[in-house]
């Protein structure tokens, strides 16, 4: 049964960002170029730890759910040769900066898991010339199991890759076909029974709610089989219905997807399933284990959220390679052209290919560790004097116990985790201006 917050939640449900960053990414903007992002590298100290970022943009299969930059290809060459262009692309980047230590790698996509093992394990010896990685770092990868093998995960053991996280998004046949990804839960079950075989035991599983053909029953199957492989962490994401920015959407029938009141019930039923599970919330979409470090870091109020979702990441910069990846540095975020073809001219002539992104202003600032804090920490402290506009919509939803406001200190209830975006968006000056931008829906 939906609780009366869960109702406030429907009626409050809008569009607004994800707030992955801020400012988000749709106000990015041209006055960022090359030459800016080769200087704000050179300007990081040489003590700067870094977190790196790789962007793989391909797939064998388009998944019409995906909401990620990535391309289709059935042959190897264009992924070779992307991977030539992204390693000197690292040699680029590197060769600016003063900053050497690494705490943290992800490899995103597309598909990552597409690369084969000489190409990634040629890759890995290239950032390891370039970079010095702590050895605790943290050194991830996003995996499809239909594309991994156990060559694959052999190499990544030895590659040092320390943290897997596998797309299952849902195992009911039906809604599988709805998105056209085909997986069962057999081929999760022997990728993570391989990854732990080489010893890589820290594993992610993501799902999807909101899916064409879910029900209620589906997700909390869905759940329970995900529970059986004992992840370390799992997510649960919403389904973004967003055809008008990712075309291939429009290949969802519309009338398969659940109504607003049927999703925020799936995540009621799942999120019950997962604490029965002893795992717990984190965040807006997160579940982990008791013994997981992502909960110290959410206790702590160390938890920190980008493009990849929650991490525990404790680098204050982070530099992004490859197509349409994202760097984010003390002064900015930029962003990389999304074009291969551009982007793989901008690296043979030795030009960074930014293409834009936005410079932060000490107001940002402000505004970002606010949004920062309701986002990843479900509270924050505020100047009651300089934000009593945003108060005064703020205390709205306290009539509807989403929010409680005592002197300033800001606490989402946790049982409408959805509240953080509403309140994060009142503090969003870039959305106020552009206010017919879209977004996603908050449910």
């Amino acid at each position: 049964m939906l609780s009366k917050q869960d109702l406030a939640i429907l009626r409050h449900d809008r569009q607004i960002p994800r707030y992955t960053s801020y400012p988000t990414a749709p106000h990015f903007n041209s006055s960022i170029n090359s030459e800016i992002y080769t200087s704000w590298l050179k300007s990081l100290p040489a003590d700067e730890t870094l977190s790196l970022y790789f962007h793989i943009p391909f797939c064998r299969q388009l998944c019409w759910y995906c909401g990620c930059f990535t391309k289709i290809t059935r042959h190897y060459a264009p992924i070779e040769d992307y991977a030539n262009i992204l390693a000197r692309e690292i040699r680029l980047v590197s060769d600016l900066l003063k900053a050497r230590k690494v705490c943290h790698l992800h490899f995103g996509g597309g598909s990552p898991t597409i690369l084969l093992p000489e190409t990634f394990r040629h890759l890995m010896q290239i950032i390891r010339a370039k970079f010095e990685i702590e050895k605790d770092a943290e050194i991830a990868i996003e995996i499809d199991p239909r594309n991994v093998s156990e060559e694959k995960i052999s190499c990544y053991a030895k590659e040092g890759i320390n943290r897997a996280s596998i797309g299952v998004q849902d195992f009911n046949h039906e809604t599988q076909l709805a998105i056209n990804r085909k997986q069962s839960f057999e081929l999760v079950y022997d990728c993570v029974k391989l990854l732990r075989k080489y010893g890589i035991e820290q594993i992610n599983l993501d799902l999807i709610y909101g899916l064409p053909k879910q029900t209620f029953t589906t997700i909390k199957k869905s759940v329970n089989y995900s529970l059986l492989l004992d992840p370390s962490r799992i997510s649960l994401f919403s389904y973004a219905h967003v055809p008008w920015i990712k075309r291939h959407m429009r290949l969802i029938d519309k009338n398969d997807l659940p109504s607003n009141l049927e999703k925020i019930t799936m995540f009621k039923t799942a999120t019950q399933e997962l604490q029965n599970g002893n795992y717990l919330l984190i965040g807006l979409d997160h579940f982990v284990r008791k013994d997981d470090e992502m909960l110290l870091a959410f206790q702590n109020k160390k938890l920190k959220r980008n493009f990849q979702g929650y991490t525990t990441d404790k680098a204050s910069s982070l530099i992004g390679f490859g197509a349409s990846s994202i760097s984010f540095l003390p002064f900015g975020y930029v962003q990389n052209t999304s074009g291969i073809s551009e982007y793989r001219a901008d690296i043979l002539n030795k030009k960074l290919p930014a293409i834009k992104g936005i410079a932060i202003s000490d107001e940002d600032k402000i505004r970002k560790r606010i949004i920062d804090e309701i986002m990843c920490c479900g509270e924050t402290k505020i100047d009651q004097n300089k934000f009593s506009n945003e108060l005064q919509k703020i205390k709205k939803l306290e009539i509807d116990e989403l929010v409680e406001v005592r002197a300033g200190h800001i606490k989402i209830n946790p049982q409408a985790p959805q509240t953080s975006r509403i309140i994060a968006s009142f503090f969003d000056e870039y959305l106020r201006n552009n206010s017919a931008m879209r977004h996603s829906k908050i449910v």
